[in-house]
């Protein structure tokens, strides 16, 4: 597979990277809440969402923070077995925390930065190899950025998780987002190898497509199972393209997606590099030869 050799980008780079997104938290924070981050809709989400987690405590009375239990005690020493936390208490340990609109908006951008490599690749133009991030680097250093620029105490940071999903970007704030990165990845030296999700997912469900021929199943599980993965590509279709297209025509889908799909990763790429990243348009070599 062609992303079998890709490696993780070293602790090093990450941590660089991050500390220059750190770096740009005030400049998105105009950009994404020009009223103040207490009224935004991210703020919003990301309390709805602690307050389900710890409501779902109230009810149920169990810790979803398995094996916390002693963290909690420790720190809140006055809290009985039979006194029920506070919502501080309740998510502790969990990141961002509480009351802190900087690390919110440092941990929404910085989750935005490991999706840039979620099927694509960065590379550097005269270095051997492409890269990725790792989350769960991303994650221990976002945390150990958030104690050496003072936002949180060294004891906090050794416990801490990520715990929330990501707030609900618009297509707009997305694009705010990726061209501060794109800009913070330039500055380092890194190019993208973009790949798009659908069409590598497209391209996965013909192989098994031809597979099942070959498979040991009777002929009319073959035939069913084979319209199945026809029908799921025709799905994938119809939200760009309400023609009729040969789920089976890869060259007419690739040729398709060039015409309806610009993803906002591209976009917001061209706007920093003046230029399409390697990738784009979509190439049949490309997705043909991948596997």
């Amino acid at each position: 597979m062609k992303f079998e050799n890709n490696k993780k980008l070293d602790s090093k780079t990450i941590y660089a990277i991050l500390q220059d997104t750190y770096d740009a938290v005030p400049l998105l924070m105009r950009l994404l809440a020009p009223a103040g981050w207490q009224e935004s809709s991210f703020h919003q989400e990301l309390m709805t969402c602690r307050k389900i987690l710890y409501d779902e405590y109230l009810s149920t009375d169990e810790n979803w923070l398995l094996g916390t239990e002693s963290i909690f005690h420790s720190t809140y020493d006055d809290i009985s077995t039979e006194e029920e936390m506070s919502l501080e208490q309740y998510l502790y340990i969990c990141f961002p925390p509480l009351d802190n609109d900087y690390l919110e908006l440092f941990y929404i951008v910085s989750s935005i930065l490991a999706e840039i490599t979620f099927v694509s690749n960065l590379y550097r133009e005269h270095e051997i190899g492409m890269y990725y991030f790792d989350e769960i680097a991303i994650e221990d250093i976002v945390i150990r950025l958030a104690h050496e620029n003072k936002q949180i105490d060294k004891d906090w940071a050794e416990v801490m998780v990520f715990a929330f999903p990501v707030p609900y970007l618009d297509e707009m704030e997305v694009h705010y987002c990726l061209e501060v990165l794109f800009s913070i990845l330039m500055k380092h030296g890194f190019q993208l190898d973009y790949w798009h999700n659908e069409l590598l997912n497209i391209v996965d469900l013909q192989k098994m497509y031809q597979e099942i021929l070959y498979s040991n199943l009777a002929y009319q599980d073959k035939e069913r199972q084979r319209e199945i993965i026809k029908e799921d590509i025709r799905a994938v279709l119809r939200d760009y393209d309400r023609s009729v297209i040969d789920p089976l025509d890869l060259p007419a889908i690739i040729a398709m997606f060039n015409r309806r799909e610009v993803c906002p990763l591209v976009l917001a790429y061209l706007h920093v590099y003046h230029e399409f990243p390697k990738g784009y348009p979509y190439l049949l070599t490309d997705y043909q030869g991948y596997l």
